[in-house]
């Protein structure tokens, strides 16, 4: 999902002309179309101007707050390519309270043992099951 410089500015509440000060300083990316020159952003940018602001908002300095935002959406993308590359199958108990669990794969070649995420009220946690 792409979205504009003003979009971007009006979700966040951090103005057009910081945002493209931003994009000067590298703390952020634009993507092109090639048909126009307005800026244009990749949704998960949102994020990061977020996180900048939030961090800005605490008191760091702009360069200390994009270094920071940038390890946290380098952590959310080492999580996103574990979960696809590691589970297998969400199971879903109970949509009210949004409880289930989570098919994290097998301990052994013989698949008797599987890992499990749980998702229960007040508590998640890991279980290995066995196959008997």
């Amino acid at each position: 999902m792409i979205i504009g410089i003003g979009d971007l500015s009006n979700l966040t509440g951090v103005s057009a002309r910081q945002l493209r000060y931003w994009e000067e300083k590298k703390y952020i990316e634009s993507v092109t179309d090639g048909k126009s020159s307005a800026r244009k952003y990749k949704f998960e940018m949102f994020y990061k101007v977020r996180a900048i602001k939030l961090l800005l908002d605490e008191g760091l300095t702009l360069a200390k707050a994009a270094e920071q935002a940038e390890q946290q959406r380098q952590k959310v993308e080492i999580c996103k390519k574990f979960v696809n590359a590691v589970f297998t199958d969400v199971v879903i108990e109970d949509p009210e309270k949004v409880l289930g669990k989570i098919m994290m794969g097998y301990l052994d070649e013989d698949q008797k043992r599987k890992v499990v995420g749980i998702v229960a009220e007040g508590r998640s946690y890991i279980e290995v099951q066995t196959k008997k």
